[in-house]
């Protein structure tokens, strides 16, 4: 994980306490014949973290190969944290993923850094009489990885038929654990591997 992170963050002095950068979130559901395909994904990094990739994708400029390699150098830590995302049926089975992302990329949106690629299941899912949970996010909370508000823009369920419903739920976090995930500062980024599923946000699919 710290290598992947290491890609892409820059130091963040103002924030002392965890987290210490974002990513906002964007998720599309792909479906197709009824079943779940897998996640069309793009997460924009907040403005300090940005700053040396964008710095980095102005060098590349005009080189195409060399753009190619920087999108390539952190698809592959991202694929081998498993996206950051973890995927559990109704049984609360863990669902594979492919081990080759497709449509990937990235691109400067202003002064921001916007990542983008789709997620594949292993294997589709079939929707009816199903239920789905995703969650994304670092298992240190160093970083927080948000779909921001409004929810109807960051999570896209449109995809799914008339047996199926989503919704995002939040966490309920308990204030000793923000007092805690606040007392850690930056050189404690792999203190504890347990926050980040506490304040991760949650999808749910649920079908007939």
């Amino acid at each position: 994980m710290r290598k992947f992170f290491l890609l892409f963050l820059a130091w963040i002095p103002q924030v002392m306490a965890h987290p210490h950068a974002f990513i906002d979130m964007k998720i599309k559901l792909l479906v197709n014949e009824e079943k779940l395909t897998g996640f069309r994904m793009q997460w924009r990094l907040d403005e300090a973290s940005s700053s040396e990739m964008l710095y980095d994708l102005a060098l590349a400029e005009g080189d195409a190969t060399a753009k190619q390699r920087l999108v390539d150098d952190v698809m592959k830590n991202v694929v081998a944290e498993h996206y950051f995302s973890y995927f559990f049926d109704k049984n609360n089975k863990k669902i594979k993923y492919k081990s080759t992302p497709k449509n990937y990329g990235m691109h400067a949106q202003g002064t921001y850094l916007e990542y983008y690629f789709d997620v594949l299941l292993a294997s589709p899912q079939k929707l009816a009489a199903n239920q789905f949970m995703l969650m994304t996010y670092d298992k240190t909370y160093y970083v927080a990885m948000l779909y921001p508000e409004p929810v109807r823009q960051s999570v896209d369920f449109s995809a799914l038929p008339a047996n199926c419903q989503g919704k995002l739920i939040e966490p309920n976090i308990d204030e000793k654990w923000r007092s805690y995930a606040m007392s850690l500062d930056k050189s404690q980024r792999d203190t504890d591997n347990s926050l980040g599923a506490m304040f991760a946000q949650t999808i749910k699919i649920q079908c007939e």
